[in-house]
């Protein structure tokens, strides 16, 4: 059976409808992330700037008082780089458990919650050491990302340094960015369809992680079809990002009401952002059952001990 991108686009709107409650629980449990990391954040500012209304100023914009607080708060913000780097690290980690659960309820496609929740918890707990060893596999290619975005920006950047109006800039930076994200986009979809074999056939034929991703590779150049549906996600994700930034632009919210005001709205444009990378995994789920089996591992067809 060969799925067209209409099939993709259908299954990810089926997925993200039929399972809202898991989409609700991860989305739960980044903020609650985002949440440590920014009261973490908001601590070390305090101690550092809460008696220098100089700070004030540089967060209303003043470059001068900006700049001195950098200069002079040198500590602090390096412990702010710690904190952000620490929550970063945690959520990639907490990323392969919850990929692994949400491929997996795709994958089986439980009825009841109960179910959705047992087969979230094993497939992200049987797929996560898998998947640390498929982030290994994975790391020449993002080396090779790193690569051609510093060659281009190294060809580009005399341009960059003389330009003198927006056109001047356009250019280079599309020059920069497109082949940079097209060679990001097509090493992301093979992680991405990597993972999804791990989840669909890692309970009956144990695939090697190097195997799998090489398998990913071939079948991510052979089949367009993949880079296509994944472009699409990124690009809503995209799309709502400036959305909310135009929006945002020139309304400015003062006090408790503005404030509270603001968090909602964040919280709507994540959850929104979410549903899209929702769908998109439903999509590939869909497409990975269409692969041919691979090659079952011996120890996998050996009875366990009791």
């Amino acid at each position: 059976m060969r799925l067209g991108l209409g099939d993709l686009l259908a299954a990810g709107a089926r997925g993200v409808s039929r399972y809202t409650g898991t989409l609700f629980s991860v989305f739960l449990a980044q903020s609650l992330l985002a949440g440590a990391c920014m009261l973490g954040i908001a601590f070390v500012l305090a101690q550092a700037f809460s008696h220098l209304p100089m700070f004030d100023d540089a967060v209303d914009g003043d470059l001068v008082a900006l700049i001195w607080c950098l200069r002079h708060a040198r500590p602090s913000f390096l412990a702010v780089g710690g904190v952000i780097f620490s929550t970063l690290l945690l959520w990639q980690l907490m990323s392969w458990f919850l990929v692994g659960g949400i491929y997996g309820v795709f994958g089986e496609r439980p009825d009841n919650r109960v179910d959705t929740a047992r087969v979230f918890g094993a497939s992200g707990a049987a797929t996560f050491l898998a998947y640390a060893r498929l982030a290994f596999c994975a790391l020449p290619g993002w080396v090779f990302v790193l690569a051609v975005f510093t060659a281009t920006l190294s060809a580009m950047e005399p341009r960059l340094q003389y330009a003198l109006s927006v056109g001047d800039v356009v250019v280079p930076l599309a020059v920069i960015l497109v082949p940079s994200c097209l060679v990001l986009l097509f090493f992301w979809t093979v992680s991405d369809y990597a993972r999804v074999e791990l989840t669909l056939r890692y309970a009956t034929h144990r695939p090697s992680a190097v195997v799998t991703y090489f398998r990913a590779l071939v079948f991510v150049f052979k089949r367009p079809l993949t880079l296509v549906h994944g472009a699409i996600g990124w690009l809503l994700f995209l799309l709502v990002t400036l959305a909310y930034a135009f929006i945002a632009h020139g309304h400015p919210m003062y006090g408790a009401e503005g404030a509270i005001t603001l968090f909602f709205v964040r919280q709507g444009v994540a959850l929104l952002r979410m549903a899209i990378r929702f769908s998109v995994l439903a999509g590939q789920i869909e497409l990975g059952r269409t692969r041919p089996l691979p090659t079952a591992r011996p120890e996998s067809a050996k009875p366990t001990a009791e």
